[in-house]
């Protein structure tokens, strides 16, 4: 949040940044609600933040209908563009195509700077992707008042460059994993303190340790451990942390299959259970040298670059730093080796 922080605070004060970021990372990691916080910060700020939905990748047509929509221009064609100003006004007749007119009206609509938000970053179409980028270059080069910040998932790096060279100029990558311990601690007990039933230091430790520092699990057990305080309490107990653990370990187990069915869907599921094995093996985390001989011998039904493509894409894999890999989700590869060991063979 402070490398985005910083980026605001420039564009607030009338310094456009040169480019603006990509927040990546496995799902249940706080992507989406690091780009609700920054818009919460945008409008303090006295900023517009809008959003382009994923939708809006799937074809040009959607994109430019979309950034139509958004710079209120259904039904109007620009009229006055200019090179160097984009001086830009409105009369009834069909809308422009022209993607880079369009977000410039999307930008100059008021006198006030512009945050663009897009989610689920990995889901860009390539045809799309690249007129949208061409359109943000075109308005960076002018110094047109917007920042830019996506968010996705481990593949939206590869998905973004399948869009052109100036997605590497446009968005600087930020890896969003999990938390540190301390951090976690603090997302324990801040909000608990700041409600009045402040959280026993034994208790966060508790529900650190249960939360294993991933995003989506300490957001279940906060809540849960509020939950489950009796009303005669004044405090967050070990006993309610722990009462509120039990309710959610069921919800957890979910979790776990619908990322093991989504798997099925992409007909990688038979390669978790190997791989499973093998990041247990190495103590949770495997080397470069490692994946890729893993990759080979498990790639019968897809390539090698396919297979890794699907597993990043689902969070299932994460390149935590370089040449190391995890599973993208804590214990993932401990339900998988209690569930579905019997694929480890079929694969």
């Amino acid at each position: 949040m402070a490398l985005a922080d910083g980026l605001l605070e420039s564009l607030a004060r009338g310094r456009v940044p040169p480019r603006g970021l990509l927040f990546f990372g496995p799902r249940g990691n706080g992507k989406t609600a690091v780009l609700d916080r920054v818009a919460e910060r945008a409008l303090r700020l006295g900023m517009r933040a809008e959003s382009l939905s994923a939708a809006a990748f799937r074809n040009p047509d959607a994109l430019r209908l979309e950034l139509q929509e958004n710079a209120g221009l259904i039904g109007a064609r620009l009229k006055g563009a200019t090179a160097a100003g984009f001086g830009i006004s409105a009369e009834p007749s069909p809308p422009t195509r022209n993607a880079a007119k369009l977000l410039a009206a999307w930008i100059g609509q008021t006198r006030t700077p512009l945050v663009v938000l897009l989610d689920e970053a990995q889901s860009i179409e390539p045809d799309a992707g690249r007129i949208f980028f061409e359109a943000v270059q075109e308005a960076t080069r002018h110094s047109l008042p917007f920042l830019l910040l996506a968010a996705g998932t481990p593949d939206a790096p590869r998905r973004l460059r399948s869009a052109g060279t100036f997605t590497e100029r446009a968005l600087q990558r930020v890896p969003v994993g999990r938390l540190t311990r301390a951090d976690t601690l603090l997302a324990f007990s801040e909000p608990a303190s700041e409600a009045g039933l402040p959280m026993r230091r034994e208790t966060a430790l508790f529900l650190a340790g249960e939360s294993q520092d991933y995003p989506y699990f300490v957001q279940l057990l906060g809540s849960a451990a509020w939950d489950a305080v009796d009303e005669a309490d004044d405090e967050i107990g070990l006993d309610a942390a722990e009462r509120g653990a039990a309710s959610v370990r069921p919800q957890i187990e979910r979790f776990y299959t619908e990322r093991f069915d989504e798997a099925r869907e992409r007909a990688v599921h038979r390669t978790l259970a190997p791989l499973a094995v093998l990041v247990s093996e190495r103590g949770g985390q495997i080397t470069d040298a490692e994946l890729d001989g893993f990759l080979e011998g498990a790639s019968r039904e897809h390539g090698e670059s396919e297979l890794l493509h699907a597993l990043t894409d689902l969070g299932v894999l994460w390149k935590t730093r370089p040449a190391h890999w995890e599973m993208g989700i804590p214990t993932f590869a401990t339900f998988v080796l209690e569930h579905h060991v019997h694929d480890a063979g079929a694969s």
